[in-house]
């Protein structure tokens, strides 16, 4: 087992399966452009290959789909069926949910019992200003679909101090009432937000949204897994919702996450440049892969960081 002196070691993997998206948040990219796929970017069983090789170097037991958007990648189908089958302990999918109603058939064959769909407002000129893409009818539809077929549902929502501070309380209301854990993503410095005054003129913190929340709701807060990137909280009678305190409660030091890119990098943290490309092991008769991968691995480790520093890779690139 590859383990640091913090007792961290990798149990989570992320695969982004495209670095495109139909969308173009104004979180993610800056100038409005929709992100395309990477110049070489990895087949389906090409993915399914490293993900075997990290379950058995590492001992990764969890898997979770993303992209870019995951769902417009054609090789979606192949890849989460294959994942399927490898034994894993848990699957899960996150997704803007544009494509969710035609794709829910491959999702449930594929055996995923629960997705995470990203959604900032229940206002449709709001979502427009956000996304920048799609539409908000479609995600609704897509939403109340899975939940028609008994998928268990979270709803991330990054919340934006002048832009959907307003949209807090009416889309906790909206999964309150349909039993979906709603889930606030504070605001990360990544990208376009790691400089200058769009970060600061944005973000809310932890209390900030705890402060909204308790003029409406009482909540209280419960107990979270070791390795849980969420604070989590009842709502009495009603329903949870967690927050993700990347700023206010950071949870660097209890990280298990390990980062896989469409076109075959490693990355350890998202608070670190530094990559390790494995594609190459794809080349190599398996009896050599183990021990270069548990080296590679081994060095993303190393760099995983104690606290959050801020980094300037788009998050869409490597998985959010």
């Amino acid at each position: 087992m590859i383990v640091d002196k913090l007792g961290r070691r990798f149990k989570n993997l992320r695969v982004s399966l495209t670095s495109a998206c139909n969308y173009a948040c104004t979180y993610c990219v800056p100038d409005g452009k929709r992100l395309m796929p990477a110049r070489e970017e990895l087949g389906a069983d090409e993915l399914l290959t490293l993900v075997r090789y990290l379950k058995d170097a590492a001992g990764i037991d969890k898997v979770r789909v993303t992209g870019g958007e995951p769902l417009i990648t054609p090789k979606f189908d192949d890849f989460l069926l294959g994942l399927g089958a490898l034994d894993l302990k848990d699957i899960s999918l996150t997704t803007n949910a544009q494509k969710l109603s035609e794709k829910l058939d491959v999702i449930s064959a594929a055996g995923l019992k629960r997705l995470n769909i990203s959604l900032d407002t229940l206002n449709p000129l709001k979502f427009r200003q956000i996304a920048r893409g799609g539409d908000l009818e479609t995600v609704l539809e897509g939403i109340e679909l899975a939940l028609s077929r008994g998928i268990k549902l979270k709803i991330n929502m990054v919340p934006m101090r002048t832009v959907n501070r307003d949209d807090v309380l009416p889309l906790l209301r909206f999964c309150l009432e349909r039993g979906i854990e709603l889930r606030f993503i504070e605001l990360m410095r990544m990208g376009h937000l790691n400089q200058g005054q769009g970060f600061a003129q944005d973000f809310l913190s932890m209390q900030s949204l705890l402060d909204l929340i308790g003029a409406e709701y009482e909540y209280e807060r419960t107990d979270a897994p070791f390795d849980s990137t969420a604070v989590r909280f009842k709502i009495p009678g009603q329903g949870t919702f967690g927050i993700i305190a990347n700023e206010s409660e950071p949870f660097c030091s209890a990280c298990t996450r390990l980062r896989l890119s469409s076109d075959g990098y490693l990355y350890g943290c998202l608070s670190s440049p530094r990559r390790e490309s494995i594609r190459d092991l794809l080349t190599l008769p398996r009896h050599l892969v183990l021990p270069q991968l548990q080296a590679r691995l081994l060095s993303a480790l190393q760099v995983k960081q104690q606290t959050f520093q801020g980094e300037t890779t788009v998050m869409k690139f490597i998985g959010g």
